[in-house]
C-alpha cells in the first residue's frame, strides 16, 4: 500500500476538518464542499466514470431518504408541540411527582431526552431550556441536553439509524441492532458519568454519581432489552418512560389525570402504538417487514429496500397529523408548519449531501455501468488496507474515534455511517473480525460523536441563553467524546 494513495484517502475527511474545525463553515457549506471534492477527488484521481459518480451520489440520496423523512417529520413535529405549549403541559405534568433537584436533573437529561429521542422528535430546542429552568448554567444546560442521550442514539430514532446502517453495510438488521444496544450500555455509562460536571456544584454533584451511573444503566439496559424483544424502534422510548417511571414512583407523588394532558399525549400514542404493533405482532411485523415493501435500485450493484409501514417516518407523519387537529385552535398550524420547513431543508439538504458523498467514496473504482471494480482505485478498499498496514489488530481501537470524527465534521451522526459503514465490512474481511461488531462500533462512536457537534451544540445554545458561548461548550465536551470513544475503542477490540 502506497503511503501517498492512503494518505490521499483521507483527504475528503481532512477537508471537512479544514472547513469545521478551522474555518467554522456551517453543515450545508460543509457538504456542497465534500461532496463536490469527494466527486473530483474520485474522478482524477481514482479515475471513476462520471455516469458513475453521478449514480453513486444520486443513490446515496436516495439511501438516506427514510433518514430524511424522520427528521422532517420530526422537526416538524417538535416545532408544532412547543408553539401549542403541549408539550410544556406535558412536563409540568410529569414534575408533579419529583421531589428533589436531582431527580428532576436525571427525569430531564436522561429520561424525557432519550424519550423524545426515541420517538425521534428533536430533544434539543425542548431539553435545554427546561434544564436551564432546573438550575443548571446556560452553557451546561445546552451541554446535556445532548449529553443525556448521546450514548443511547445509535438505537433511538424510532431506530431508523439502524436501519440506514443495514442499507449502507449490507448486514442483517437484527445483528446490527442486537450488537449496537450491547456495546451502547458503556457508551451510556461514560456519557451518563459526564453529567456531574456539568450541574451545579452547590447540588452536591460528585455525591451524586453513583445515582447518574445507576440511571444510566437503567436506561441503557432497558433499551437493550427492548431491542431483543420488541424492536429497536422502541428502544429509546423505552429507556426513557422505564426512567422517568422509575423516578415518578421513588417521588411517591400523585399526578392528575384529566382530558387535557390526554389530549397533549395522544401524538407520541400515535408513535408508539402503531411500532409497538408492527414489532410485537409476529404476523404484521412479517407484513410490515419483509412482504409490505418496495425495492429501488440506483446503483446496480445496490438494492434498496424501503419498508413504510416497519419504519417510524409513516406514524411520525401520523402524530404530525393528529398534533395539528388537536391543536388546531390553539396555533396558526400552517405558519408553524411553514417555519419548521424553513429550519429543515438546510438539514436535510446537508444529510442527502453527506449521503451522496458517502456513497461516491463507496462506488469509487468502478467501471462504465458498474460493471468491473478495480479495488486499487477503490478508496474504501484502499483505507481499509491502509489501517490494516498501519494499525493491524489494533484498528478496533480507532473505530469508535472513526465515527466521532465523522460526527464531529459533519453534524451528523449518520454522515459517519454513510462514509464509513461500508469501510467496515471491508476491514473486517481483511482482519478476519465481525462486520457487524466493527459497523456496531462506529454506530456508537458516531453517536457518542453527537457531544462534539458544532451543528447540535448550536441548536441547542440559542434555546437556553447560551449564544456566542459554542467555543466553551466545545473546549468541553471534545476531549469528552474522544476519551469516550477510545474506551469504546478498548472494548471493542477485547471482544
Amino acid at each position: 500500500m502506497e503511503l501517498g494513495t492512503f494518505a490521499l484517502s483521507w483527504s475528503p475527511v481532512l477537508l471537512l476538518a479544514v472547513l469545521a474545525a478551522g474555518l467554522k463553515r456551517p453543515a450545508l457549506e460543509l457538504s456542497v464542499y465534500g461532496a463536490g471534492f469527494t466527486a473530483g477527488l474520485a474522478y482524477f484521481f481514482f479515475q471513476t466514470p462520471f455516469p458513475v459518480i453521478l449514480t453513486a451520489a444520486a443513490d446515496g440520496a436516495v439511501t438516506t431518504a427514510p433518514l430524511l423523512l424522520v427528521v422532517l417529520a420530526g422537526i416538524l413535529l417538535s416545532h408544532l408541540l412547543m408553539a401549542s405549549r403541549s408539550m410544556d403541559r406535558i412536563i409540568a405534568w410529569f414534575m408533579q411527582g419529583l421531589r428533589h433537584p436531582r431527580d428532576r436533573h436525571l427525569f430531564i437529561s436522561l429520561g424525557i431526552c432519550n424519550f423524545l429521542e426515541g420517538a425521534s422528535v428533536i430533544a434539543e430546542p425542548i431539553v435545554a431550556p427546561m434544564l436551564r429552568a432546573a438550575g443548571v448554567s446556560p452553557a451546561s444546560a445546552a451541554a446535556l441536553s445532548i449529553i443525556g442521550y448521546a450514548g443511547l442514539m445509535s438505537v433511538e430514532m424510532a431506530g431508523i439509524i439502524i436501519t440506514v446502517l443495514a442499507l449502507v453495510t449490507g448486514l442483517p438488521l437484527g445483528e446490527l441492532a442486537a450488537a449496537t444496544a450491547w456495546l451502547s450500555v458503556p457508551g451510556m455509562l461514560a456519557m451518563a458519568a459526564c453529567i456531574p460536571w456539568h450541574l451545579p456544584p452547590e447540588s452536591g454533584r460528585w455525591s451524586f454519581l453513583p445515582q447518574v451511573l445507576g440511571s444510566g444503566l437503567l436506561v441503557s439496559l432497558v433499551a437493550l432489552a427492548a431491542t431483543l424483544t420488541l424492536g429497536v424502534a422502541l428502544a429509546g422510548m423505552a429507556g426513557g418512560l422505564a426512567l422517568m417511571a422509575v423516578l415518578l414512583l421513588l417521588g411517591s407523588r400523585r399526578w392528575n389525570w384529566n382530558a387535557g394532558i390526554i389530549r397533549d399525549l395522544l401524538p407520541f400514542a400515535c408513535i408508539l402504538a402503531p411500532l409497538l404493533l408492527v414489532n410485537i405482532v409476529p404476523r404484521i411485523r412479517e407484513l410490515t417487514q419483509n412482504r409490505w415493501v418496495f425495492q429501488v435500485q440506483v446503483a446496480p450493484v445496490h438494492s434498496i429496500t424501503m419498508t413504510p409501514f416497519f419504519s417510524a417516518y409513516l406514524y411520525l407523519f401520523l402524530a404530525l397529523a393528529a398534533a395539528a387537529v388537536l391543536f388546531r385552535s390553539e396555533v396558526k398550524v400552517k405558519e408553524v408548519l411553514t417555519g419548521g420547513l424553513r429550519q429543515a431543508w438546510r438539514a436535510l439538504a446537508a444529510m442527502a449531501l453527506f449521503g451522496a458523498m458517502g456513497q461516491i467514496i463507496a462506488y469509487s473504482g468502478y467501471g462504465e455501468g458498474f460493471t468491473s471494480l478495480d479495488q486499487a482505485r477503490n478508496i474504501p478498499w484502499v483505507l481499509a488496507m491502509g489501517l490494516k498496514s498501519y494499525t493491524g489488530s489494533w484498528y478496533p481501537l480507532f473505530v469508535p474515534l472513526l465515527g466521532w470524527v465523522g460526527t464531529f465534521l459533519t453534524g451528523y451522526g449518520v454522515a459517519s455511517l454513510m462514509l464509513f459503514g461500508e469501510l467496515q465490512v471491508h476491514a473486517a474481511s481483511l482482519l478476519g473480525v465481525s462486520p457487524v461488531w466493527l459497523a456496531a462500533g462506529l454506530t456508537v462512536g458516531s453517536a457518542v460523536g453527537s457531544i462534539s457537534s458544532p451543528f447540535k451544540i448550536a441548536i441547542a445554545a440559542p434555546m437556553c441563553g447560551a449564544l456566542g458561548r459554542e467555543g466553551e461548550i466545545l473546549r468541553r465536551t471534545i476531549p469528552l467524546g474522544v476519551v469516550a470513544s477510545l474506551l469504546l475503542g478498548l472494548i471493542l477490540r477485547a471482544l
